[in-house]
């Protein structure tokens, strides 16, 4: 997974300290330059102007930022209550936005839709989800069912729809640029923290369910010991 150019100049401006202009514009004058206006619209840099430089700097909220991403390297392994998480919706067409937001913050939480309107999860979303309903007065569009006897559809086939193979791709290809990395006379530490960055990135992107339903021989483990060893090379 290829993290995009404004976490490259984050990490970036991280492990310089701070970097002038011409340094940042080895990305490219105008996706520098997009990327900084964007950086300084959402308050992660600070910028400071000189008669012979400009230097920029992670402010305070670009390195909670950034913490925020890597902090899903130390999430705590979720386990299954053996309860699947089921959410029928029928929102009218006048309240179509109402719709489309509904179904992005089902989403960012995680579910997937396995039927027309029917999402499902087996990760516990319940107190989520009623006060996501009660705040966007969506209390009679909304059902929710909590159940461990699901009749019809399987586990397997609900699993289904995560995209385990997208993401089987995204591991092996940080493992394959770690070892290179590892293996190079010339390690470059810069390139070893976007290559924990990329591994928070993945993690954080991965599908959201308990170890239990996850492959048994999902790429995660052995992406960890990688992970490890790139954290020591730093170190």
């Amino acid at each position: 997974m290829e993290i995009s150019p404004l976490y490259q100049i984050l990490i970036y401006l991280e492990d310089k300290g701070s970097a002038t202009l011409d340094e940042i514009k080895s990305w490219g004058i105008a996706v520098s330059r997009g990327v900084l206006g964007k950086m300084e619209a959402m308050l992660l840099v600070e910028k400071q102007d000189t008669d012979q430089k400009v230097v920029f700097r992670l402010s305070r909220k670009g390195y909670e930022f950034l913490n925020s991403i890597l902090d899903q390297i130390h999430k705590e392994t979720q386990h299954w209550d053996g309860k699947w998480r089921m959410i029928w919706f029928s929102v009218p067409e006048r309240d179509r936005s109402k719709r489309d937001k509904f179904r992005r913050f089902l989403e960012a939480l995680g579910l997937k839709p396995v039927l027309n309107s029917l999402w499902v999860t087996p990760v516990p979303v319940r107190d989520k989800i009623l006060h996501y309903i009660a705040k966007n007065n969506l209390n009679e569009m909304v059902m929710f069912v909590e159940s461990d006897n699901v009749i019809g559809l399987s586990s397997q086939k609900m699993l289904s729809v995560w995209n385990f193979d997208r993401f089987r791709v995204f591991y092996n290809d940080f493992m394959k640029k770690a070892d290179e990395i590892l293996n190079s006379p010339k390690r470059d530490r810069f390139e070893l923290k976007k290559l924990i960055f990329e591994y928070a990135t993945i993690l954080n992107c991965e599908p959201n369910l308990p170890i239990e339903l996850m492959p048994k021989d999902w790429p995660r483990f052995r992406a960890n010991l990688y992970y490890k060893r790139v954290k020591r090379a730093i170190s």
